[in-house]
């Protein structure tokens, strides 16, 4: 079990981690960033090559990472548990950064794929890059399928598996450091499958808000951490989203 100086060490380095992931979300977003007048020259100019797609990757891996890590944290935390009772049995001791580098992992492939599908719509002129929004036609697909994706079957198990962290460390246990990195992928596997319908609502918005970004953050731990996050707080933001898709969809073609 930890102990209480442990729970508050072990806390406060998550939150360090995402405050630190946010900040640079905000450099990348701010005039403050070494990076925005060489992407506002890729952007605007339409002609993205690999620095450009990197940089995207960063902005969103830096924003997955600050978006994600507090609603992970009683995962970490189950894991540093277990972790600790079996060195306390005489099981090797695997470090817990290990188990958060591998949830990591899992988020720097959906940021690959996001920071794709962003070149491919700046590529197509489906993403205007003064304003940073699609269309409205766009966005208001991409509400519908978050709304309908949040009562689709596969959602409903990867958010079971997000509010269950000790019932998946304990199932999924793997010894060494190799097993809690493959335990992180997992979890993060998991955790994007729960949530990469709504995290590419950011596609809908400025991407380089961080209003929304902070909004999405904030519903996307409700619905992990929260009593009736399952059954109150994901119905009510899927037929929430439903609505709003099918307004903006209607509305384009008033």
């Amino acid at each position: 079990m930890l102990s209480r100086t442990e729970r508050l060490v072990l806390y406060a380095a998550l939150m360090l981690a995402s405050a630190a992931a946010w900040s640079v979300t905000w450099l990348q977003s701010s005039n403050l960033s070494p990076l925005n007048p060489f992407l506002a020259r890729v952007w605007c100019g339409g002609a993205w090559g690999m620095s450009g797609i990197a940089s995207s990757f960063v902005m969103w891996f830096a924003m997955m990472t600050g978006m994600m890590l507090p609603a992970v944290a009683p995962t970490i935390d189950a894991f540093a548990t277990i972790a600790r009772r079996r060195h306390a049995r005489g099981a090797p001791y695997t470090p817990t950064i290990i188990f958060a580098i591998g949830y990591c992992l899992a988020w720097s492939a959906f940021s690959a794929a996001a920071a794709t599908v962003q070149w491919q719509f700046y590529r197509t002129v489906l993403l205007d890059p003064t304003t940073q929004n699609v269309s409205p036609i766009l966005a208001g697909a991409a509400l519908l399928m978050a709304g309908l994706y949040q009562f689709t079957p596969l959602k409903i198990a990867c958010l079971r598996g997000c509010r269950s962290p000790l019932s998946f460390i304990i199932a999924e246990w793997r010894d060494g450091h190799i097993g809690a990195l493959l335990m992180g992928v997992r979890h993060g596997a998991i955790c994007v499958g729960c949530c990469w319908a709504t995290m590419s609502l950011m596609f809908c918005v400025s991407m380089m808000d961080l209003r929304w970004a902070a909004a999405l953050a904030v519903y996307a731990a409700a619905e992990k951490l929260l009593p009736g996050g399952d059954t109150i707080v994901a119905p009510a933001f899927g037929s929430a989203a439903i609505l709003g898709g099918a307004a903006l969809i209607g509305l384009a073609f008033l």
